[in-house]
């Protein structure tokens, strides 16, 4: 009696195609995947970056000042940053034209408040911007005005507003300890 192997090389085979059939369409599905999550990836990546420059900014301000940072926020374009041992406030806003800093003594403010104007935009009230108003306890002096959103940056708020009422708080409770 003789034994046929040939349907065995066949099966072989067949088994081999279809595993070389899967490793390829893994290989492309992979590559697929990657190629759909990188752009996502990439974003991410340049906003870390971005968030970790501004942040190193504030605290290079800070530090200028001889002050340390003990409550910082960083929030889309701008952070904000306090000093409550000092009694110093913190400020940055990246504007098209570059950034803007400012640093303000809280113990020459008398009051803080919100302060916003909106616009109407096909019949919808729109908030165009967002500022925190740093009154000062000389009349001759002007109000610090620290923008927190403006509708020409970007058109949709992204925690703005919650964190320019958690900054006014905050300032608030710092300036009664001043009194």
């Amino acid at each position: 009696m003789r034994c046929d192997f040939s349907h065995r090389k066949q099966l072989v085979y067949q088994n081999s195609n279809t595993l070389n059939m899967d490793l390829g369409t893994a290989i492309v599905g992979i590559v697929c995947v990657t190629a759909a999550a990188m752009p996502f990836v990439l974003t991410n990546k340049n906003k870390k970056k971005k968030e970790k420059q501004l942040l190193n900014a504030i605290k290079n301000l800070a530090e200028q000042q001889h002050c340390q940072l003990t409550q910082h926020e960083l929030c889309g374009a701008y952070a904000i940053g306090i000093d409550t041992t000092k009694n110093f406030l913190f400020f940055q806003l990246n504007t098209n034209e570059g950034p803007k800093q400012q640093y303000i003594d809280l113990s020459t403010i008398k009051n803080c408040n919100v302060s916003s104007s909106n616009k109407i935009i096909s019949n919808n009230n729109i908030i165009d911007r967002l500022d925190l108003e740093l009154i000062s306890t000389d009349k001759n002096k002007p109000s610090f005005l620290l923008e927190f959103y403006s509708f020409d940056l970007s058109y949709q708020l992204s925690g703005e507003l919650q964190s320019i009422e958690q900054w006014n708080n905050l300032i608030q409770k710092q300036l009664s300890k001043n009194e």
